[in-house]
């Protein structure tokens, strides 16, 4: 009988072991985000990872969210909340709340809670990168060694305030690797930067002055981080690299001696140089894509664009891009000056539908805006009034690509403090956004007063655009 009932208490024992257990595994692999969204655009948020949407959130009669994250894998996530989105650090155990206005969004978003103190870093971090830009534009005008000098120094200020939070808190390990990367990359990002956005000579010359030491960092990039994939410092160094040590190969063999992002040898280079370094299919793939696009977007030469396509589809191994790749360049081909503009349908102020075509009815400037991207919705506008002021035979007219209502475009260009004269928004945005080839969303159309294309991919902010503009009034 005793040794029943040992063994039955064993069992016992063993189970409620086991469950507690259990319990724990689970608990290790958990965690929560939560949070209050102030003055919200919509009912809900959606999370997001490396562009794939992991979930959507409705908010509360409070406009408050909670979401529990359950057997993921750690990592950066982001949030959008039907304007801007911003990333955000979830670790295993992690119960974190974030607070944010939409009126200043990321200058107002705080995290509070169990993982605060690591995304506070980072957005701090994020935001003094963003402050410093200024700063570092100016410094890039200086001869290479001093600029060296004054960069190094901003980026050591950073490590060592790091250091000091690492001796201060328990940070992890990944956390680590986030802060680092932030730091390093953007400072490589400015080094390759340089020969870019130094006035004094063109690339070539300025290229042929820098110390032999300067480009020593290249030694440390891993073009195969898997952690840093989807990281926005590591992404966007990334992209200029390339574009300047392609550079630095076009010039070998070329007579130019500036940069000519519309050169198909120096985009062809670009490609060889991204299969030659990358071995990260996903990553690899991914550079090839921007690149291809950028060229096609950038470029006002439809014959070359099929000689870089083959060259990408030869390269890449992601079949969906090659398809999006090829209907983009079919899709240019139909966008060539003095073709009709397609005829898509658009939404005014007043909910009424108009025959995009019908509110042409002299020479035209078309721009498009995405409520993702608040710094191009600003300064596209603000660019737009100055021009209606210098060239009032032009109309000029600005649309959305995003599904939103006329009264939600409405509140966005109102809290902007811009008017509702001119906007727009597509009725069938995925269909627009196909036809008029709009990634980027920065592109611009002119039209004359038959709606037929003078350019297609015009440039707001350059100075030939308004050579353009006097070009077609006088014609």
């Amino acid at each position: 009988m005793y040794t029943r009932l040992f063994l039955y208490l064993l069992i016992c024992s063993s189970v409620m072991f086991s469950c507690k257990k259990d319990k724990k595994t689970l608990e290790d692999h958990t965690a929560f985000f939560g949070g209050e969204i102030i003055n919200p655009s919509t009912n809900y948020i959606i999370i997001f990872k490396s562009s794939e949407i992991i979930d959507t959130v409705y908010l509360d009669s409070n406009n408050r969210f909670k979401y529990t994250f359950n057997d993921f894998e750690p990592g950066l996530f982001s949030f959008y909340d039907g304007k801007e989105s911003q990333s955000f650090l979830i670790q295993p155990q992690d119960s974190i709340m974030v607070r944010v206005n939409t009126v200043e969004f990321d200058e107002s978003l705080v995290f509070n809670g169990i993982g605060e103190k690591e995304n506070n870093y980072l957005m701090d971090l994020f935001l003094e990168t963003e402050k410093q830009e200024q700063e570092i534009l100016k410094i890039s005008q200086l001869e290479p060694k001093e600029f060296e000098t004054k960069l190094s120094k901003i980026r050591d200020a950073k490590l060592e305030k790091l250091s000091k939070f690492n001796r201060k808190h328990k940070t992890t390990k990944l956390f680590n690797t986030y802060a680092k990367a932030n730091i390093n990359y953007n400072y490589y990002y400015s080094k390759e930067a340089y020969p870019f956005i130094n006035y004094s000579e063109n690339e070539e010359a300025i290229f042929n002055k820098l110390p032999s030491d300067f480009f020593d960092f290249r030694s440390e990039i891993d073009y195969n981080n898997e952690t840093l994939k989807d990281y926005r410092p590591y992404v966007s160094f990334l992209r200029f690299h390339f574009n300047n040590i392609a550079l630095q190969e076009h010039f070998k063999h070329s007579k130019d001696d500036t940069y000519n992002n519309q050169s198909l040898d120096y985009n062809l280079d670009k490609l060889t140089l991204i299969e030659q370094k990358v071995s990260d299919t996903f990553i690899k793939n991914r550079l090839l894509y921007y690149n291809m696009i950028k060229f096609i977007n950038a470029s006002k030469s439809v014959d070359d664009y099929d000689t870089l396509l083959k060259s990408f589809q030869a390269k890449s191994t992601n079949n969906e891009q090659k398809f999006k790749a090829t209907k983009l360049v079919n899709s240019y081909k139909l966008l060539k000056p003095g073709q009709i503009i397609p005829d898509l349908m658009v939404i005014d102020k007043n909910e009424d539908a108009k025959h995009l075509k019908d509110i042409i009815n002299k020479p035209t400037i078309i721009y498009f805006w995405d409520t993702m991207d608040r710094y191009h919705l600003k300064v596209s506008h603000e660019r737009a009034k100055d021009l209606q002021k210098k060239y009032p035979e032009f109309d000029i007219i600005a649309i959305s690509i995003n599904a939103l209502s006329s009264r939600e475009q409405a509140e966005i260009l109102q809290r902007n403090n811009f008017n509702l004269n001119n906007e727009y928004h597509f009725e069938n945005v995925e269909k627009a956004i196909e036809l008029l080839s709009l990634k980027p969303v920065n592109k611009v159309f002119i039209v004359d007063k038959n709606a037929v294309i003078v350019n297609p991919k015009a440039n707001m902010f350059d100075v030939m655009m308004e050579t353009e503009l006097l070009g077609l009034i006088n014609k």
